[in-house]
């Protein structure tokens, strides 16, 4: 089996209402590139790299990786993996380069599965979690008045989800007023807040120790990412657990955050990070390391397919992020759209490959040049 090519395809949602988030941010629009390796056996595998810019992706695949590939065997997915990030004369440690290259592998593992006949989670390992399969939460609720974002969360709990996950970051009274108005409203139900990389140290402090008189699950990057030291110094600081890890590349980043001490759930994003095949191991590195796997999963519905297959393959996962925010490119994606118990656990996939399609009135509808 040869790869006879690899492109990408280009996709823009754009909604009526900007989505908000820390330090009054906001976004109305959500692209992605979608990464389709086709080889000489009429098989192809689907994938997906993080941006936020597709234009990048495309770039960095058809100028950098393309030629590279062509003729190769996509099982060969560590030898692949290898061409992309490491046998370079100059690497990128970081940034497109890494996340191209993650939407490749993606596409590859997809492949392999579609070679095989069976789910890509049968080939990672089998199903790690027995009946105990990890639960979805509820991702994403946006900033807006308090008493909206409690009807909201309100609305997630009364679909089944155990868990919601909110943005917060814009100031210590702000903030407690939206986490109490939210605790409220969901009962039993977890609460996890996400900052975005929102503060600086002696706020983060602060909005720590009123997050951990709330009882909220974790605190998610509340600083910037690059500053790990924070973080630990954060974590041993709060009794509130720190979660962390979207913004991070490959088992070398993710093992500076282990060895800091700067986390206590580990995020890594698949479609950022290095593919199924670098989440993998640093799933290993979390398992090693005693820390708590929760991978960020805020994309398509490929990307959610390939954190789906990773996490049941992993024992050290824990969490299902999944999008509730009726965006157009998630379940239309699937073949079988992924199932949920009355826990919201995951349904086992049975499709072969990661379970995805590209359908043609989604890349009408959706598509760019």
């Amino acid at each position: 089996m040869e790869i006879t090519d690899v492109s990408v395809e280009k996709f823009r949602v754009e909604f009526e209402e900007a989505s908000g988030i820390s330090r009054g941010r906001s976004s109305s629009t959500r692209p992605a590139a979608l990464v389709v390796v086709e080889t000489d056996t009429g098989l192809t595998g689907i994938g997906e790299g993080y941006g936020p810019n597709a234009s990048i992706i495309e770039t960095v695949i058809e100028e950098k990786y393309r030629p590279k590939l062509l003729g190769m065997d996509p099982r060969d997915i560590e030898s692949i993996w290898a061409e992309m990030v490491t046998k370079n004369t100059y690497w990128d440690q970081k940034g497109p380069g890494i996340s191209a290259a993650s939407g490749v592998d993606l596409a590859l593992w997809d492949l392999l599965g579609k070679h095989h006949d069976e789910p890509v989670y049968r080939l990672l390992g089998g199903n790690a979690h027995g009946d105990r399969r990890p639960r979805a939460y509820a991702s994403d609720l946006f900033w807006d008045d308090p008493d909206a974002m409690a009807e909201t969360a309100a609305g997630y709990v009364e679909e089944g989800f155990t868990a919601v996950k909110t943005h917060l970051g814009r100031g210590l009274e702000a903030d407690r007023e939206r986490v109490r108005a939210i605790q409220d409203a969901i009962g039993d139900a977890e609460l996890m807040v996400d900052m975005n990389c929102g503060y600086e140290p002696p706020e983060a402090r602060r909005v720590g120790r009123m997050l951990a008189e709330e009882d909220v699950y974790w605190y998610e990057e509340p600083l910037s990412p690059y500053d790990v030291e924070g973080h630990a110094e954060l974590r041993e600081a709060l009794s509130v657990p720190i979660a962390t890890g979207e913004n991070e590349y490959t088992k070398w980043g993710f093992l500076e955050l282990f060895r800091e001490g700067a986390i206590d759930y580990a995020m890594p994003d698949a479609m950022r990070c290095g593919g199924i095949t670098e989440t993998q191991k640093i799933c290993a590195l979390g398992e090693a390391f005693e820390t708590v796997v929760t991978p960020h999963s805020y994309t398509t519905g490929v990307g959610l397919a390939a954190t789906i297959h990773l996490v049941l393959s992993s024992p050290a996962c824990r969490w299902i992020e999944y999008d509730v925010t009726d965006y157009p490119l998630y379940e239309s994606l699937f073949v079988s759209p992924p199932e949920l118990d009355e826990e919201c656990r995951i349904e086992l996939p049975t499709e072969p490959g990661l379970g995805v399609e590209i359908p043609d009135r989604i890349k009408s509808e959706y598509g760019v040049e």
